[in-house]
């Protein structure tokens, strides 16, 4: 089923006239996207192929958009997502989709851009989704992109500000495509710390591998500081933490 379902939305990317080497990427990040997610059937996921191709060519009556769209691809942290996707939503940036390396994947159009506004839910399974979409979309909310437990939603910021959200002018695209919080770097830097100081104590003996007692106790501490490394991101996810 998922190979007839990529392999038709193949076909209408190349009939909207996506270049090949393109619309092969596309397929690919997506399938990527769709065994990450866990989902299996990609209908429930994507919609219909046709309906699908014309959303990723932004087919608004037959034509792709002009060579002056811009587009951008950045990452973030759980704690700086919220507030980039709406610091550059108000520069015009609007996010089409999250690829399957989690990268934000946004489109401009100098002239033509306006502000939008994003948020942040989770949800487990697709009909959670679907409940929390049905709740939300009342609202002018639509789906913009999934990633683990996370689902993001957009609305043009004149749902909610009226014309004061018209853009005038837009800045330069970043320059950046990374953004990772002074919290999440210290995290990291804490994991590849305790990984060193381990691969050290084995080295210089201070760790006896061949002790059945310490075998348990690695197995133990590791497994226990996973889950509860797991158990806080996922309790600042549910949160809404931010970092500034």
């Amino acid at each position: 089923m998922n190979t007839e379902y990529f392999a038709e939305l193949s076909r209408q990317l190349a009939a909207r006239g996506m270049p090949e080497r393109e619309a092969a990427a596309t397929v690919a990040d997506l399938t990527g996207y769709l065994a990450e997610s866990g989902s299996t059937d990609p209908h429930e996921e994507f919609g219909a192929p046709d309906a699908f191709a014309d959303r990723l060519t932004r087919d608004h009556g037959g034509e792709r958009p002009g060579a002056d769209a811009e587009t951008w691809k950045w990452t973030s942290d759980i704690y700086t997502d919220r507030r980039l996707l709406n610091q550059y939503g108000a520069e015009g940036w609007e996010v089409e989709g999250i690829d399957f390396v989690g990268r934000f994947v946004c489109r401009r159009v100098p002239g033509e851009a306006m502000g939008w506004e994003y948020r942040r839910e989770t949800t487990r399974g697709t009909g959670e989704h679907d409940a929390l979409l049905a709740e939300l979309a009342p609202d002018g909310w639509e789906p913009c992109g999934r990633w683990l437990h996370m689902a993001y939603f957009k609305r043009p910021l004149a749902a909610g500000a009226g014309p004061a959200a018209a853009l005038t002018a837009t800045p330069a695209p970043p320059a950046r495509h990374v953004f990772f919080s002074p919290k999440y770097r210290g995290l990291v830097a804490l994991f590849a710390l305790s990984v060193v100081l381990f691969v050290l104590a084995v080295g210089f003996d201070v760790i006896d591998l061949d002790r059945p007692a310490v075998h348990y106790g690695v197995l133990v501490g590791a497994v226990g500081g996973g889950l509860l490394g797991w158990y806080g991101v996922r309790r600042d996810i549910a949160q809404g933490t931010e970092s500034s």
